[in-house]
């Protein structure tokens, strides 16, 4: 008689849960005076909404009275959100029903869970906790946007990854040589931690073709136009949810190209995330010129992160990777990003790994 092993997938490695962190709810442009908008969103049914006062809020999704989603046919009164099944009404500011139908007595327990919202920076902040714990750091204002740029220009997508791998992406330089077409060359990298920020510099040869210089190269080399770009680019990650990306390249003929990527992560569910990038460009002396411009960096931004996806749909996360020298960043973002997990959490999804890798039973 022959044993039958046990078949595993991806699903049945470790994984950690939703880190704890401030993550975005909708752009603020996205929710007018008035407006109820619908989001699934950290395993959950949310509803945003911004009352007449021009406060935003999130709240639950589902009306303790009867269960009605308050996000579809729900709409704002005054600084309250009512019901569209019974016309219970509850404060934005605190999910407590102040309304009943009919002008019947408001049962004693009759409220929504509120979430606790910022708005910073042209989003609408919203915290998680595992525990339902009050927020105990808030989000920096981004450098560099009170400078002149040219409008955001949104791409989403959702896709089946978590949002460990997402985060870990952008410290993980030894895969951009071996995966994309952007440089030959590994990257070098900075990176400071401190608190919930961290901070990290790169130096980067960027191939010529990236720019959209394609074609012979000796019709390049006789025009003097490099092999390679150099790009400076920063990155600052608030948490695992929020990331800034600042680029600097000088390309041929002296022109600067200073570009902002705005990239955030929101989890779907355990298995799936909503990604949306916010790129914009510093604008050039001719307006066509800087349309050019923005068009060419979106769209050598998003055929990059399009071939990450291919890989994060299809791959395991490793909670102790076969590291070689090359990956000390990511590691050092791993140790960094423990503080966003309960006590315990991270450790046990490592122990549970270890025993399963013993068994023989590791994806």
């Amino acid at each position: 008689m022959t044993a039958r092993l046990p078949i595993f997938d991806r699903s049945s490695a470790p994984s950690l849960p939703f880190p704890r962190g401030w993550y975005v709810a909708a752009d603020s442009d996205e929710i007018a005076r008035g407006d109820v908008k619908p989001i699934k969103a950290l395993g959950r049914d949310l509803v945003v909404f911004r009352t007449e006062d021009g406060e935003a809020h999130v709240i639950n999704a589902y009306c303790p009275h009867l269960g009605a989603h308050l996000g579809h046919g729900g709409r704002v009164v005054g600084d309250r959100i009512r019901c569209p099944f019974h016309a219970w009404e509850f404060e934005g500011k605190t999910g407590k029903c102040l309304k009943a139908a009919h002008g019947d007595a408001v049962p004693p327990r009759a409220e929504i869970k509120r979430w606790h919202v910022d708005e910073m920076d042209g989003l609408i902040l919203v915290w998680f906790h595992e525990d339902g714990a009050e927020p105990d750091w808030r989000v920096k204002p981004q450098p560099d946007f009170d400078l002149e740029w040219t409008p955001w220009r949104r791409r989403v997508w959702e896709l089946k990854a978590r949002i460990q791998d997402v985060a870990e992406n952008d410290a993980d330089i030894s895969h951009t040589p071996a995966m994309h077409d952007l440089t030959d060359i590994l990257p070098k990298l900075e990176m400071d931690t401190e608190g919930q920020i961290c901070d990290w510099k790169m130096s980067i040869e960027a191939n010529r073709s990236a720019f959209g210089l394609p074609g012979s190269p000796r019709l390049w080399d006789f025009l003097r136009i490099p092999a390679t770009i150099p790009s400076r680019i920063e990155v600052r990650r608030s948490g695992f949810p929020l990331g800034l990306i600042r680029q600097w390249s000088t390309l041929p003929g002296g022109l600067q190209l200073l570009s902002q990527t705005f990239i955030t992560t929101m989890p779907i569910d355990n298995e799936h995330v909503r990604v949306v990038a916010r790129h914009r460009v510093k604008p050039t002396p001719i307006r066509a010129l800087t349309k050019i411009v923005l068009d060419k960096y979106c769209g050598i931004f998003n055929t990059t992160f399009e071939e990450d996806i291919t890989v994060w749909e299809n791959k395991v996360y490793r909670m102790r990777p076969l590291a070689s020298k090359s990956d000390w960043s990511i590691l050092k973002l791993r140790k960094w990003a423990r503080q966003f997990y309960g006590e315990g959490v991270y450790e046990d999804a490592l122990r549970r790994e270890d025993e399963m890798r013993k068994a023989g039973v590791l994806p």
